[in-house]
C-alpha cells in the first residue's frame, strides 16, 4: 500500500493565528484542494481518511475516491484555549502557555488533550491500516495529528514540535516519509 499523508489546506483560523476550532478554507487552503485533486486525479484504488473537521473534508472534496471522516483524526483539543488566538495565549496566559511548552507530551491546555492523549485515539485508526493490501491512502488531517503519523510509520520517537507544513504532501516509501508537493 502506498500511504500519503497531508495537514488540511490552509484554514481561516490559520490566516488568524487561531488554534483549534472547525472552520473552512481559505483562498490558499482552496487552491491546495485543487492541486491535490490534480495529483491525485489518475490514481487507482485510492481511499482518503480525514478527521471529521470542515477544513480537512473541504481539502478532498473535489478528489474523486470513496472517503472515511474519523472523529479520532480531529486535531488535538485546546479545551478552554479552543478558538484562541496563540498570540493571546502568549500574552494573557503567560504561565499555562509555558508549563504547556515545557512538555507537550503529558501535558495540556485546561480541558484540553496532550499528545499521549491524542496518540492513543489517533493510533486506534492507525493499528487498523492494512499495510500489505494493495492501493493508495491519504489521509488529511492536522499538523498535531500529522506528527502523531510520522511517528507511527517511521517508528519513531514522538516530537511535539517536529515541523509539518501546510500544503506539503508526504509519502511513505520504503518505510520513511519525503516531501511530494510543494503549492
Amino acid at each position: 500500500m502506498k500511504i500519503y499523508f497531508s495537514r488540511h489546506g490552509e484554514s481561516v483560523n490559520n490566516t488568524k493565528n487561531i488554534i483549534g476550532g472547525d472552520c473552512c478554507l481559505s483562498e490558499n487552503g482552496r487552491n491546495y484542494s485543487n492541486n491535490l485533486k490534480e495529483h491525485f486525479k489518475d490514481t487507482k484504488d485510492l481511499k482518503i481518511l480525514t478527521s471529521k473537521l470542515k477544513r480537512t473534508i473541504e481539502t478532498v472534496e473535489k478528489i474523486n475516491a470513496p472517503k472515511e471522516h474519523i472523529e479520532e483524526l480531529n486535531e488535538i483539543y485546546a479545551g478552554d484555549f479552543e478558538n484562541f488566538d496563540l498570540d493571546f495565549i502568549r500574552k494573557e496566559y503567560y504561565n499555562i502557555y509555558t508549563y504547556r511548552n515545557e512538555d507537550k507530551i503529558n501535558r495540556s491546555y485546561p480541558n484540553g488533550e496532550s499528545y499521549n492523549d491524542l496518540q492513543k485515539r489517533v493510533n486506534k485508526v492507525l493499528e487498523k491500516i492494512d499495510l500489505n493490501k494493495d492501493g493508495t491512502l491519504l489521509i488529511i488531517s492536522h499538523k498535531a495529528v500529522s506528527r502523531i503519523i510520522y511517528s507511527f510509520f517511521t517508528k519513531t520517537k514522538l516530537d511535539p514540535n517536529l515541523k509539518i507544513e501546510l500544503n506539503i504532501l508526504y509519502g511513505l516509501e520504503t518505510k520513511k516519509f519525503r516531501k511530494l508537493l510543494f503549492v
